[in-house]
């Protein structure tokens, strides 16, 4: 009788998005990838809301409720040990909407009292991306050369 060999793959989930993106997120909020004690860092350092994973749970971000943003960033370098953190407004803002206390990054969220602006808001410079710059730049020689062929 001859012998079967059986064998099974597990999927694994990959990051393949951009972690350094926050969803969805336009208040004041740091975000940092899920490596080493990192979610256990945000569960300590997120005041007054719970933080939320995303991209497939290879990133984690909360509000910077009670606190500021540079306050929340170094707890969050203290208590993770890296320096991989990063934030979506400057070190003196802070979140001026309540997020509920079990929020996700499919789910809504509700606010809770008055917001504010801030006339000192920053927006962080978007990266341009390396892989669509190589895309454009293989259609561009794709049709040079079809042209001169």
């Amino acid at each position: 009788m001859p012998a079967t060999k059986a064998t099974t793959t597990a999927a694994s989930t990959a990051c393949i998005g951009n972690i350094y993106e926050l969803p969805n997120v336009t208040d004041a909020a740091c975000g940092g990838p899920v490596t080493g004690n990192m979610t256990s860092a945000f569960d300590s350092c997120c005041k007054g809301n719970s933080p939320v994973q995303y991209d497939n749970d290879c990133g984690i971000y909360c509000l910077a409720q009670e606190q500021t943003v540079g306050e929340l960033t170094t707890c969050l370098e203290q208590k993770s040990g890296t320096n991989s953190i990063f934030c979506n407004q400057r070190s003196n803002a802070t979140a001026t909407a309540a997020a509920t206390t079990k929020a996700t990054s499919t789910g809504t969220s509700t606010s809770t009292g008055s917001a504010h602006t801030s006339s000192g808001a920053a927006v962080a410079n978007q990266p341009v991306s390396k892989t669509g710059l190589g895309v454009i730049a293989m259609l561009f020689c794709s049709a040079l050369m079809s042209m001169v062929a």
